[in-house]
């Protein structure tokens, strides 16, 4: 692999690379060098990308100062962003800057010299109850029937999908129908968190009768779509429209102000799984592909229904 080497710092072309030119090379290594997962090169280009408009795309990164960095995040505290994304656009900034350190592009990291906003308490992500996962169906039912918006027809799918194999939205979104294989009954999930390949069981008769039918209904098209949730182009479904369509159904359920995100009907199905005694080492290879916070936090569960059994 050709590796992204930037000239050195004490060179002429390195003193003369502009913040975008910098920040590009530093994207290319993300994506070619580190692998990163699609979702955090997103994140990576409309943070830094944001910052360079700002200072000057052919400013030379050479000139950015501390100072520089504090205005930037003193101007999206002004916007009213949450602590989080603030932490980020400077985890972004500071990234970068490391890079560039590391391959003398700059002499010093001036987010260093920053203090970041502290973390916010995070919101523990909750586990839907039975009569709000029966709740959150029929709404994505009634939705689809009833839709103004053609795609809201992918409500029922998508919502059984997150509940009963626990995949992320990106997943979602990306999900391919090379991906799905009816007669081994199971999704490969090509890339996940980390880029990782897994394969995930489909146990549920009702979701995968639902798949075949989007497939078969696909099939009839002049130019069938490869994704499984397209949009109406038969191009990848973007996170936008996919946060709509989970809305209104959250809206038809009347479960708006509960909390519930996308995140939590994965939680949901990890709690399931636990409820059924499913090995957390297993559950974390074969269904979720999760990080071992993750894995430990199952495991508190599984404890606790253990303690709790009569």
């Amino acid at each position: 692999m050709e590796r992204h080497v930037p000239d050195s710092g004490s060179g002429s072309n390195a003193a003369s690379k502009t913040v975008l030119e910098a920040m590009q090379q530093f994207i290319r290594y993300m994506k070619d060098e580190k692998q990163a997962a699609v979702l955090t090169l997103d994140a990576y280009e409309r943070d830094l990308f944001k910052f360079a408009n700002v200072v000057g795309n052919n400013t030379p990164v050479v000139e950015i100062t501390a100072e520089h960095v504090r205005n930037h995040m003193y101007a999206l505290i002004d916007r009213k962003l949450s602590q989080a994304t603030v932490r980020r656009a400077l985890y972004a900034l500071g990234s970068f800057f490391s890079w560039a350190v590391k391959w003398e592009v700059v002499s010093r990291n001036p987010v260093a010299k920053v203090t970041i906003p502290k973390r916010e308490r995070i919101r523990q992500v909750r586990a839907l109850s039975k009569r709000e996962r029966s709740m959150l169906i029929a709404a994505a039912d009634e939705l689809a029937k009833i839709a103004r918006c053609k795609l809201d027809q992918h409500a029922p799918t998508m919502i059984r999908l997150m509940l009963k194999t626990g995949l992320r939205r990106s997943e979602v979104v990306s999900l391919a129908w090379d991906d799905v294989n009816f007669e081994a009954h199971e999704i490969t999930v090509r890339r996940g968190k980390g880029n990782k390949l897994r394969r995930v069981p489909i146990e549920d008769k009702e979701l995968l009768e639902l798949l075949r039918g989007l497939q078969q209904n696909n099939a009839t098209k002049t130019k069938p779509s490869t994704f499984v949730f397209p949009n109406t182009r038969g191009a990848k479904l973007s996170y936008s429209v996919f946060y709509k369509i989970f809305g209104r159904v959250m809206n038809m359920a009347s479960l708006k102000d509960s909390g519930i995100t996308p995140h939590s009907l994965r939680h949901t199905f990890g709690s399931v799984l636990c409820q059924r005694g499913v090995p957390v080492p297993f559950m974390s290879k074969t269904y979720l592909g999760m990080k071992i916070l993750v894995q430990q936090w199952f495991m508190c569960i599984q404890h606790q229904l253990r303690c709790n059994k009569p």
